[in-house]
């Protein structure tokens, strides 16, 4: 692959309040010093709006052309990757290929293990809860975009994924899915807390999950973090933890990697 196509600026398909989106633009805001023989990544950003009231995310374009399950976050470079590139882990360590201070060889196997162990856990659950009416709502939605006469067979099978994947959703917020949801939390960041406590200590009293660099792990940790620390899941998060989260969230790097300042949508 030539340098010059390299140097070509990727775009991320992102939500302002896509917990999974900010985890990416957190990997991105940690990166450090790119691989020998690679420029430094450019990302751009193209904010999608998913929120209930436009649907940006349902739209033919994007569900044709940019993501199958109408989901962010997406990247995207015609030059370098051969289709859009789905999914926050494989986002993440594709730029932690790039960058690889992100994702040292010495923690390279923890780090993989826990960065996969942390998105088994349910985020819509603990933002949500089990009475939420939000998948019935987008059900309802494509529904009747299904129903339209004016729409292309292409989008009305699309549509119909989309669909199914909501159902399944729709399907796995009881009571017992949450208290499930609570326990793997639990069990996640008492791990995180375990691998702090092994760190060498640092002069200004701050470090990440390893030590003075971050990595991947730590961009996805403290925004998951972030997301307990908004909605006052304090009975989620050792003290360890809040101080930890309080602290990066003053900082330049969340400030860019969550320019809303919040991974909460006003309306939830």
């Amino acid at each position: 692959m030539a340098i010059k196509d390299l140097e070509s600026p990727f775009t991320l398909y992102t939500a302002t309040y896509s917990i999974c989106a900010i985890m990416v633009q957190m990997t991105y805001e940690m990166r450090g010093t790119p691989r020998q023989g690679y420029p430094d990544m450019k990302l751009e950003r193209k904010v999608i709006n998913i929120s209930p009231h436009v649907r940006e995310q349902l739209n033919e374009f994007y569900l044709l052309n940019i993501s199958p399950n109408g989901v962010v976050p997406v990247l995207v470079n015609d030059k370098v990757l051969d289709k859009p590139m789905p999914e926050s882990v494989d986002i993440s360590f594709y730029i932690s290929d790039w960058h690889p201070s992100l994702l040292p060889p010495q923690h390279k196997q923890v780090i993989e293990e826990l960065v996969h162990e942390l998105h088994d856990i349910s985020y819509k659950l603990l933002t949500f809860g089990t009475k939420t009416k939000y998948p019935s709502m987008n059900i309802d939605y494509i529904r009747g975009q299904i129903k339209r006469t004016d729409i292309s067979t292409a989008y009305r099978k699309a549509l119909e994924h989309k669909a199914g994947l909501t159902k399944e959703w729709e399907d796995g917020h009881s009571e017992d899915d949450l208290a499930e949801t609570e326990t793997r939390t639990r069990k996640f960041v008492a791990k995180i807390v375990a691998l702090m406590e092994k760190r060498p200590a640092e002069k200004d009293g701050f470090t990440y999950i390893f030590g003075p660099e971050p990595t991947v792990l730590d961009a996805h940790v403290v925004v998951f973090l972030g997301r307990l620390y908004e909605k006052e899941r304090f009975d989620l998060l050792p003290s360890t933890l809040v101080q930890w989260h309080e602290h990066i969230r003053k900082t330049d790097l969340w400030k860019r990697a969550a320019p809303a300042g919040t991974t909460l949508p006003p309306m939830w």
